[in-house]
């Protein structure tokens, strides 16, 4: 039987116009302090203070305070930001949340002008429930480099190095436990990444199960509308197709498509990710048809992955 490859790697408002009173392009920006600028900014309330918190930093259980440096133009867009301070599994989350703010213009003698401020956004895990151990605290942390380690071998095709460190992280996840959706999601990512390093290894049928263990952990912890949901499908999948099980794998790859669609229409703004994402799971499924047999639907698949 010939084996099922795979072909790429996959991996998770209008501005205000003021004709007449915008500065002057080379004016320098005014410092003004964090309370100042909060009282410009257009979002008022718990908005201002509510980040997406990086599922993989929840469950490590980091948290902390972000402190960015910002740039504000005559208009009120934030024009640049700098990381002043911050632990570096927050700082993008920081960043992200900072760039979507819009502030009501800074006035001198009636004029808009450029402001430079600090802006402190802080992280903070709301505890309910059961709390983890030290030792659980300790593994979920010891559990990130291992995972982002893990993931950087299999990027470089280091079958070896992949399949220790993907283990390793395996077993931090499990020592972590999964009090949290948090640490839910990172033993699905512990069982995802593992199963990848024993595919690389040519150990299709363990790689099946734990990609099955991965989807255990994704129905504790997302939904069908989210992309966490599509990837034990489509690794699912790939698993499948190298056993031989192509039936299996046909089933499992139109529903990673079918999740990947719902995802894109509940987060429009992840659309160009999950577009990429979506066209890689295509090709894939076009390439198991093409061993099928099935030349005619693997063609219309390669389209409709160029079109996205």
């Amino acid at each position: 039987m010939k084996a099922f490859h795979l072909i790429g790697g996959v991996m998770a408002g209008a501005l205000l116009w003021f004709p007449n009173l915008i500065a002057q392009s080379d004016q320098s920006p005014r410092a003004v302090s964090q309370a100042e600028a909060l009282q410009h900014l257009n979002q008022k309330g718990d908005q201002v203070y509510s980040p997406v918190y990086p599922p993989i930093a929840k469950a490590a259980h980091v948290e902390g305070d972000v402190v960015l440096s910002i740039s504000i133009d005559a208009a009120g867009k934030v024009e640049s930001e700098k990381v002043v301070s911050g632990p570096p599994m927050l700082v993008q989350a920081a960043l992200d949340f900072v760039k979507q703010w819009r502030f009501s213009p800074f006035t001198e003698s009636g004029i808009a002008v450029p402001v430079s401020t600090t802006i402190t956004v802080p992280f903070k895990i709301e505890r309910q429930g059961p709390q983890p151990s030290p030792e659980q605290q300790k593994a979920a942390q010891e559990w990130f480099p291992l995972s982002k380690q893990c993931r950087s071998d299999l990027t470089a095709h280091q079958a070896s190095e992949a399949l220790d460190l993907c283990k390793k992280a395996l077993d931090m996840s499990n020592k972590a436990g999964d009090l949290t959706s948090s640490d839910q999601l990172a033993r699905l990512d512990s069982h995802q990444l593992y199963g990848h390093a024993l595919l690389m290894a040519g150990r299709a049928q363990e790689a099946l199960d734990e990609e099955n263990m991965a989807f255990i952990e994704a129905l504790k912890c997302v939904t069908d509308k989210d992309e966490e949901y599509a990837g034990p499908l489509f690794w699912r999948a790939i698993a499948e197709a190298n056993l031989g099980k192509d039936e299996a794998a046909l089933n499992d790859f139109l529903g990673a498509e079918s999740t990947l669609r719902r995802a894109i229409a509940n987060l429009p703004d992840m659309k160009k990710n999950y577009d990429e994402y979506l066209a890689a799971v295509l090709k894939q499924h076009a390439a198991l048809l093409d061993r099928m047999g099935k030349t005619a639907e693997a063609d219309k698949l390669r389209a409709d992955a160029a079109a996205l």
